[in-house]
């Protein structure tokens, strides 16, 4: 088996995470393994991006609902009370920057 079928199949959601005060990139994949412990999502996932408070999640494709469960479920990130908004859901983490990319340099929710 060579190509797609071999590497498997990706789906990459953009999400917000809404807090009192910025958290990092580290913080976020922390407050994602806490609460993933229990889901088939666990730590089947990679963050590709997080910046200004907006991240896109890279996961298996069936693991897809299992992932927006988990980040629906964060409810705080490094003791901040957190409010996490899935976004949208592609299967090309080209789209997902496409929409949320401004000028080339801050990866921003447009509004779209």
């Amino acid at each position: 088996m060579t190509g797609k079928a071999a590497r498997g199949k990706w789906r990459y959601i953009a999400f917000r995470v809404d807090c009192e005060r910025n958290v990092s990139r580290h913080d976020v994949v922390g407050a994602l393994l806490d609460t993933g412990k229990g889901s088939p999502a666990r730590d089947n996932f990679r963050l590709t991006v997080f910046e200004h408070g907006l991240g896109i999640l890279k996961v298996p494709h069936r693991l897809k609902e299992d992932a927006i469960a988990m980040l629906a479920s964060v409810e705080s990130v490094n003791g901040v009370r957190c409010e996490v908004t899935t976004l949208k859901t592609s299967g090309t983490i080209r789209t997902l920057k496409e929409l949320y990319v401004v000028d080339g340099k801050e990866f921003v929710d447009t509004g779209d």
